[in-house]
């Protein structure tokens, strides 16, 4: 088995192993990373979208990336894993996350966040909204 395909296994296991927990979305991210041994990139707030409220990734060894989506109501994780092409539009995100909370009031990553979205969905991902 392929390190990407593997990755994928075991992203996939570790969504449905977390998903019916009673955690916030945060704490099933990082469970979700923790899990499946990747390193959670960011987490973040979707401004103005019609059906997705907060986005998050987890990168794995293989250069590939899972995403989670949380509806707007709050009550469905979409989610899949794409490869590194996609990692341009992440760095941003990274970058923000990265920063002290002080910097990040300061920053407005809505537009970031709302492009790697819309590559998700025109990449055929995370078809909702």
């Amino acid at each position: 088995m392929a390190a990407d395909e593997l990755d994928s296994l075991v992203f996939q296991m570790a969504v449905e192993s977390v998903r019916a927990l009673s955690l916030g979305f945060t704490e099933k991210a990082a469970a979700i990373a923790a899990r499946s041994r990747g390193i959670l990139l960011f987490d973040v707030r979707i401004n103005g979208d019609a059906a997705v409220q907060r986005i998050a990734a987890i990168r794995y060894p293989s250069d590939r990336t899972g995403v989670l989506a949380l509806d707007i109501q709050g009550l469905v994780i979409r989610h899949c894993i794409v490869g590194g092409i996609l990692s341009g539009l992440t760095a941003p995100l990274e970058n923000w996350t990265s920063m002290p909370l002080s910097m990040q009031a300061k920053v407005n990553i809505d537009h970031h966040a709302t492009l790697f979205l819309g590559a998700l969905r025109k990449a055929g991902h995370m078809l909702v909204g």
